[in-house]
């Protein structure tokens, strides 16, 4: 047999042998293994020597050198002073080969008497014996050297994965273990030092428990998180189950208990389920929320840092501190971490009744909740009343047409006439619509009384009546539109709103799902850019703002009605008082809805800070309180981003910061138009410098992947949002100045609309796969959103003034003018529900497209069904009260 297949088979042995050996106590037998297998193989290369294959020396001494490892202190460099000294090779494990030299082979023996006894011959400098045989072969020298080199690396390999520990065999959801109970039981020693009192001792019945293998303490373990799976796919949400933890509360049995055979209560079918059989733990339980920094390094390639939220069932007597004294002295197989903060439903320690927001919204919400219900019952009180008049007059103009009377007496008695506004009065009109033409006395008589039947209310009744539901329901859901409001608005600010509240969901759902991951892939999608493009349809609102503004104060001072508010003044004075008349009014009418809401969402963020297993998306718990009059005052963006309270309210500040401008602009327009249509231009034109500027210096990129970069610095700036609210004010003055009507060729309504179609889409998707430089991005930033707001004013002008085509029917619906009329609270509330549905969560979504849209449709639903209440209770009334305190007859309805 070649003595090379020999070597080769030896291996193979040997390899099949390790796999059989496991544990440090079977290494030594293992090398026995290979030092015997290896000198059998080279015994029987001795007895071919003779045919010139292999030296008989060379034999002997690899004999040896496998019989005796080398000491441990040698050196493994040192070379061979003699002249015929060949190092075949050195190996790491401590299996030297000698060097050739001349030994004396020693008596045949057994194979393990070799493996222990055979001794290296110490070598000399002499001049080496004579050799009788002829030099070995190279080539088969080089062949055994490599077999002998990859058998024992081999050998090495299979030690060094017996010697690896059993957790790292078994995945990588052994070595993510962090806190767990085997951790638990095991280091139980040492981290019982952490805790003490009650705590201590619940721990220790607890730790007990779970040695014991009880199906109580199996529960809370079970209930506890772990790893689970897509940690580096985004999962840092390690929950467990709450509620679970919950029913092992409730099932809870003090041991004074345990020898009693009466039962607790029995819980529903679902619980049973859960809870089986058996006594519940022998304490209260509570759950915990870690937030623990951990950091991994178990590839060279990469080294992960993520911050975790590990939920624990513990024993309610532990405080946080004393939770996050046990994890963070718990020692993880394989991570590095550190507790950043320990939360818990149980120990919320905030009650509603002891925050005095709540005491003063619930005071107010039952002070509207009694004026609703009052006038509603006065309003319908009045209207039976006004129907019997009108059942009056119907009978007398009936009587009349009995007795001889002209019979071209027309009558038109449909319906209940609303409440108008004569002279400073309100009154309910009991005939308006009724109609006769008459020539007798006597008709001309019972025209007049009937005509002047009207039932006059005090200004206490007036305002009362702003309360009543019935009237706003159907103010809000009113089909028709006032004479001066552009039709298109509703339809693009109700798309604009939805495209919010879809943008606004995609963010909640990024933040709180188990696949995080997915979102990088979901941005390489040609289709995503219409969610992150969703930051164009807050200039959608700034421009319709602007048009708005300028084109109905135009309107009213071209009719005259402006003068009632300054009649008798000089211009600078008339000036300041229509300057404080316009801010009051929008003060007015903004600040009431927004104070409710502003006092929910402080309200709300303090117990979901205390008591959701989730982190709040928001530090409103803190801010609130501390700002809250900064959002009062409308200016909270003056302010660095940290300190904001209602991180969407942004807009708000925004916007009547603008209307501030926009109102001087507009009064100086009335008697210096040209000075006013400059300075326009210059802060149009300094607010685009002044964006490109800041993203500049600040190396803004915007991005697919993520919008918002510079949030506090580009995006929420007044500075930086001018401009569409300028471009706005441009599109109302040409309205205005049309009159709503222009002339224009189909070519060039088409120009206008591909032109229009072309940049939206351009802005929409326009950074697909697109990578900006500094000062390129600069430019696309100070120009994004101007140019998005001027596609907006096209499309208001070519649909108002006959050029719309499909477009104006569609955005012209009227079953979109209530959705627009309650888009102002739809704005204020749908963060609201987004963070309640959030914050309610007990384990992380998991993130898919279908389940995102159907999400989305939910939360809408539900925005508007909650907008269209406050509108009611709060929106409405104050608009109703305007009208009746504004000294015109008529305001105009938007």
């Amino acid at each position: 047999m070649s003595p090379l297949v020999i070597v080769l088979l030896s291996a193979l042995v040997l390899v099949n042998a390790g796999g059989e050996l496991q544990g440090d106590s079977r290494e030594s037998a293992r090398e026995e293994k290979l030092r015997s297998a290896l000198i059998d193989a080279f015994q029987s290369i001795k007895k071919g020597s003779a045919k010139g294959g292999v030296d008989e020396d060379l034999a002997s001494d690899l004999i040896g050198s496998l019989a005796k490892p080398a000491p441990p202190n040698s050196n493994r460099n040192e070379k061979s002073t003699t002249e015929d000294a060949f190092d075949l090779f050195a190996d790491d494990d401590g299996l030297s080969f000698a060097d050739f030299s001349d030994i004396k082979t020693e008596a045949k023996q057994s194979t393990t008497e070799k493996s222990h006894n055979v001794q290296h011959i110490v070598k000399t400098t002499s001049k080496p014996a004579d050799k009788t045989t002829t030099k070995p072969n190279k080539d088969v020298l080089s062949k055994l050297s490599d077999s002998i080199r990859n058998t024992v690396n081999e050998s090495r390999n299979v030690l060094k994965r017996d010697n690896v520990t059993s957790s790292e065999l078994m995945g990588i959801e052994n070595m993510l273990r962090l806190f767990d109970a085997d951790i638990l039981v095991k280091q139980w020693t040492e981290l019982q030092q952490t805790v003490s009192g009650d705590c201590r001792l619940e721990m220790q019945e607890y730790v007990e428990g779970l040695m014991e293998r009880k199906l109580w303490a199996l529960k809370m373990e079970d209930a506890s998180g772990r790893y689970t799976s897509m940690f580096y796919w985004g999962n840092n949400y390690w929950t467990g189950s709450a509620e679970l933890c919950d029913i092992l509360n409730d099932q809870h049995t003090p041991i004074r208990q345990r020898n009693k055979t009466i039962r607790s209560q029995i819980f529903n079918d679902w619980r049973q389920d859960l809870s089986m059989v058996g006594f519940g733990p022998p304490f209260e339980t509570a759950f915990y929320i870690a937030k623990v920094s951990v950091t991994t390094n178990f590839t060279e390639v990469v080294k992960t840092r993520r911050t975790l939220h590990l939920g624990m069932c513990l024993p309610r007597s532990c405080s946080r501190d004393a939770v996050s004294a046990m994890v963070a002295g718990a020692r993880a197989p394989l991570l590095r971490h550190s507790v950043v903060a320990v939360r818990s439903p149980q120990h919320g320690g905030y009650t509603y009744l002891g925050d005095p927001t709540f005491r003063v919204l619930l005071a107010v919400s039952c002070l509207v909740t009694i004026l609703l219900i009052t006038a509603t019952i006065y309003d319908m009180k009045i209207a039976r009343d006004v129907r019997r008049r009108r059942q009056r007059a119907a009978n007398m103009a009936a009587n009349i047409a009995n007795g001889g009377a002209r019979s071209d007496l027309k009558l038109d008695l449909n319906g209940l006439d609303d409440i108008t506004v004569a002279n400073g009065k309100s009154m309910y009109n009991v005939n308006n619509n009724l109609q006769m033409n008459s020539n007798t006395s006597e008709e001309r008589l019972t025209a007049e009384t009937l005509s002047t039947d009207e039932l006059k209310l005090s200004i206490w009744s007036e305002l009362l009546l702003s309360f009543s539901m019935k009237a706003n329901v159907l103010q809000i859901f009113d089909q028709s539109v006032g004479a001066d409001t552009v039709p298109v608005v509703h339809g693009l600010r109700s798309l604009s709103m939805v495209w919010v509240i879809f943008g606004h969901t995609c963010i909640v759902v990024f933040k709180y799902a188990d696949n995080t991951a997915l979102r990088a892939i979901l941005e390489k999608s040609f289709w995503f850019q219409l969610i992150i493009s969703a930051v164009y349809s807050v200039d959608t609102f700034f421009c319709l703002g602007g048009m708005l503004v300028t084109f109905l104060y135009f309107r009213t001072k071209t009719k005259g009605k402006l003068d009632l508010l300054v009649k008798g003044h000089r211009k600078i004075t008339s000036g300041a008082l229509q300057f404080l008349g316009l801010i009051g009014y929008r003060f007015a009418r903004l600040t009431a809805p927004y104070l409710f809401i502003l006092g929910v969402v402080e309200v709300t963020m303090k117990w979901f800070a205390h008591n959701a297993v989730f982190e709040p998306p928001a530090n409103d718990y803190d801010t609130c309180p501390k700002y809250w009059w900064r959002n009062l005052l409308y200016i909270n963006t003056l302010f660095p981003v940290e300190q904001m309270c209602m991180l969407w309210s942004w807009y708000l500040s925004d916007d009547t910061q603008f209307y501030a401008v926009s109102a001087i602009l507009l009064i100086l327009a009335t008697s210096h138009f040209k000075l006013s249509a400059s300075l326009t231009g210059v802060l149009f034109i300094s607010s685009l410098f002044t964006t490109g500027y800041v993203s500049w210096s600040n190396d803004h990129i915007p991005n697919s992947e993520d919008p918002f970069t510079q949030f506090d610095k580009v995006y929420e700036k007044p500075w930086t949002r001018l401009g569409p609210y300028l471009v706005g004010m441009f599109t109302g003055w040409i309205l205005f100045k049309t009159n709503l009507t222009i002339k224009m060729s189909r070519v060039w309504a088409s120009v206008g609309w591909a032109v229009c179609t072309g940049t939206l889409l351009f802005l929409i998707f326009g950074l697909y796969k697109t990578e900006l430089g500094v000062l390129s991005a600069a430019v696309y930033s100070a120009l994004s959103h101007s140019l998005w707001a001027a596609c907006i004013g096209w499309i208001i002008i070519a649909c108002s003034t006959g050029h719309g085509g499909w477009v104006r029917p569609l955005l012209s619906a009227p079953v979109l003018y209530p959705f627009s009329r309650v888009t102002y609270c739809a704005y204020l509330v749908h963060p609201v529900v987004l963070r309640y549905v959030a914050m309610h969560l007990t384990h992380p979504i998991h993130m898919g497209e279908l389940f995102v849209f159907i999400l989305f449709l939910g939360l809408t639903v539900i925005s508007y069904a909650l907008a269209f209440v406050i509108s009611v209770a709060f929106e409405a009334p104050m608009v109703t009260m305007l009208k009746i305190v504004s000294p015109q007859k008529k305001p105009h309805r938007v």
